[in-house]
């Protein structure tokens, strides 16, 4: 049972990042109620690539990068665009970002994602046995594959700080590859395969059968939104939302991009950007691929899943606001058929949504210094499901008051 003097929790926002914390918080005997105002996973948990990446420990933002920012606003169609509107509302975050993309920054960046993404299967295994979707993990490698040995070389720092982390990296020529991977398109001269990590083939069907188990085992699941909180002597004593005041004396933030806004309620101003991001689901693809593949140099991602073959990546920063921009799909579709021969491409969904980054690509884990009883768990950017389960792990840990399986102080909110 948990060692608390009030059992009772609320976690807001049901993405996979609340969901496992709901579910982990739940298994140590917390009566917990989960809010959205949405159904689960419905936004940003819903289209992503479904990366599983224990060595995915390098952050968004890499030395040099400052330097790519002008052809950021000019290309709406490549791997990263700035909507010129947007651009001066933007500005504050890119400063930072460019100031936490410096080496030695990024060194200690790097081994804070290592202690959040490194255990991600082990995390996950508890929740995933409970429910029985084991099935939904497949940890067969990732593939990343570049066009020349000269633009795998301009990754170096990225495979460096991989290596530092642990990570088995297995390089590759050009036969390798093809003999890895026969759907690619003969095209690739050099790559790697990151054999440890995997990919989820359902990433919505994973975060809805997680969220049905907990609301099999008791858990309180309520469609609403929260739009202030109330606090007494002792603390955080209750929610405003739009169906009325709920009591509550323990809340977990977990509210994805729209965290922002409850954090400023609590006197919290945290520089979170919507990174909008684009899939397209080829739901025939005509094509086998077994791994989740990264051509490199167009910065997307390829995923083999149970509803099709998808397609994701790309960068848009443009508000929350501005209507999607669903060319930048199709483009990812277009670039697809060039490096898989055969891939049909007739009928197939799109998708945008909006990740919550942080200009250091580290998210916000928890308990607020301020305020007795809240706790945060947002900001995870493009590793949301990746680091959903370590999250999830480390905050029930911090509110039972046993011992912490990783360290939260480069997590902080007060590091901005």
């Amino acid at each position: 049972m948990a060692k608390s003097t009030d059992s009772s929790i609320t976690v807001i926002g049901a993405g996979i990042v609340g969901i496992c914390c709901a579910c982990y918080l739940q298994r140590s005997g917390f009566r917990v109620t989960l809010i959205d105002r949405e159904e689960p996973a419905m936004q940003t948990s819903f289209g992503n690539a479904g990366g599983i990446s224990p060595g995915s420990v390098a952050p968004i933002g890499m030395p040099g990068m400052w330097q790519q920012i002008p052809g950021w606003l000019i290309d709406d169609q490549g791997p990263l665009f700035i909507k010129a509107r947007h651009f001066p509302k933007a500005l504050p975050w890119l400063m930072r970002f460019i100031h936490q993309s410096r080496r030695s920054r990024v060194l200690e960046i790097s081994k804070a994602l290592t202690t959040l993404n490194g255990p991600t299967f082990k995390a996950y295994q508890p929740l995933l046995e409970d429910a029985g979707i084991t099935n939904l993990f497949h940890q067969t490698g990732q593939l990343f594959v570049y066009h020349t040995r000269q633009s795998m070389e301009k990754d170096t720092f990225t495979r460096e700080l991989r290596s530092a982390a642990g990570t088995r990296v297995e390089h590759l020529d050009s036969k390798a590859i093809q003999d890895i991977e026969p759907a690619l398109a003969p095209v690739f001269e050099a790559g790697y395969l990151m054999p440890d990590n995997g990919h989820c083939k359902d990433p919505l069907g994973l975060a809805q059968a997680l969220a049905q188990m907990f609301v099999n085992k008791g858990g309180q699941l309520l469609k609403t939104e929260v739009r202030d909180f109330v606090f007494d002597a002792e603390g955080i004593s209750g929610l405003l939302t739009t169906n009325g005041q709920l009591p509550a004396k323990k809340v977990v933030i977990s509210a994805g991009v729209w965290s922002g806004e409850l954090c400023l309620k609590l006197g919290w101003r945290v520089p979170l950007e919507s990174h909008r991001g684009y899939h397209a689901t080829l739901e025939d693809p005509g094509v086998s691929v077994e791994h989740m593949c990264f051509p490199v140099d167009y910065k997307f991602a390829v995923t083999p899943m149970s509803m099709g073959l998808r397609v994701a990546g790309t960068v848009e920063l443009a508000g929350l606001d501005e209507p999607p921009n669903y060319n930048r799909a199709r483009k990812l579709v277009e670039v697809s058929q060039k490096l898989f021969p055969g891939l049909r491409s007739e009928k197939y969904t799109q998708w945008m949504g909006h990740r919550p980054c942080l200009p250091d690509s580290l998210p916000v884990i928890g308990v607020s210094p301020n305020q007795p009883g809240v706790y945060f768990a947002f900001g995870h950017g493009h590793q949301g499901l990746v680091g959903a389960s370590q999250t999830a792990k480390v905050i029930d840990e911090l509110i039972c008051g046993t011992e912490l399986s990783m360290p939260l102080k480069p997590f902080s909110i007060d590091r901005f």
